[in-house]
């Protein structure tokens, strides 16, 4: 079985404030992070978010089974630990965006806020999903696979400059690189579908690129059909409505386009005087960490506290 592995996990539960009675988990994925850190603060109760309902079952099976075999998470603090209660019922589900946070909290305040912007190891590793450049799937992306637009679509129907854009906004290609991409994925569109990942990975190798770059437009284009921008702004704008004083929320990101929206939103709050940041540089994983776990080696944590 597929476990994501939680990034930074250590930090996530140090930074916690002491006496915690609800935790907000945006992301809540296969349930890391909201096991350890219901495992200390063990007074409080958390909700998770998650737009994915296949992840959300499956984290609602891994956290059930948590008191009896937490295996799953063998570099977690908890590893053997026996719980005196079932987590499971410490925690409200919800199948929707976190940037939906104030009108599901509905007037109540959080104490902690964890946001970790990443993805779901499960999403690429299950290639019929359509993240990966890896298999032959069809191209998908979508988190919600109830609704919204596919890869597929957005690419049958987005223009030359609407390609581009997103490759230089999401993907930090060039301008003259992201329009011969845009421009190149138009001309073959016209010709023949693009609607397999591996369609949409010969026509990036026609434009000279390789895996790595190839993840990265595969990247963009996830970014575009799940809105993350604008869901991460909505939810930057809105979270300080709902949490106690002496609250924190921290926020894992793995983009640079991620963590400039963060940290100018933190600084934003910080210039009224009713906030702080916890540490005033980012927080990155150790080397340790890394060498363990790929998936941290561009994470950064940032951390506001209200005064």
């Amino acid at each position: 079985m597929i476990v994501h592995t939680p990034v930074m996990l250590k930090e996530v539960c140090e930074y916690m404030p002491k006496d915690t009675k609800l935790i907000v988990d945006c992301t809540l994925w296969h349930g890391g992070h909201a096991i350890a850190l219901l495992s200390i603060a063990q007074e409080a109760k958390l909700i998770g978010f998650d737009v994915d309902e296949l992840m959300m079952n499956k984290a609602k099976q891994i956290i059930e089974n948590a008191e009896t075999n937490p295996s799953g998470f063998a570099t977690s603090p908890w590893h053997g630990r026996k719980y005196e209660e079932n987590l499971d019922s410490r925690i409200e589900y919800v199948h929707g965006n976190y940037a939906d946070i104030v009108s599901v909290l509905d007037g109540r305040k959080a104490d902690y806020i964890l946001n970790d912007l990443g993805v779901n190891l499960e999403h690429f590793k299950d290639v019929e999903r359509g993240f990966s450049i890896r298999g032959a799937a069809p191209l998908d992306m979508r988190f919600d696979t109830s609704k919204g637009t596919s890869a597929a679509d957005l690419v049958r129907t987005y223009s030359i400059d609407q390609l581009k854009n997103i490759f230089e906004i999401y993907a930090d290609f060039s301008s003259p690189k992201a329009l011969e991409i845009a421009k190149h994925i138009v001309t073959t569109k016209k010709q023949k579908p693009i609607e397999t990942t591996q369609d949409l990975k010969l026509v990036l190798n026609d434009c000279g690129l390789g895996d790595k770059a190839c993840t990265v437009i595969f990247q963009s284009i996830r970014i575009e059909v799940n809105h993350e921008l604008d869901n991460l702004q909505r939810f930057l704008s809105e979270f300080p409505k709902v949490m106690n004083s002496a609250w924190r929320c921290c926020m894992i990101t793995y983009h640079s386009t991620e963590d400039r929206f963060v940290k100018q939103a933190f600084r934003e709050l910080v210039a009224t005087w009713e906030y702080l940041l916890v540490q005033k540089k980012a927080i990155m994983p150790n080397y340790k960490e890394v060498a363990k776990n790929r998936a941290a080696r561009s994470a950064k944590i940032r951390i506001l506290e209200k005064l």
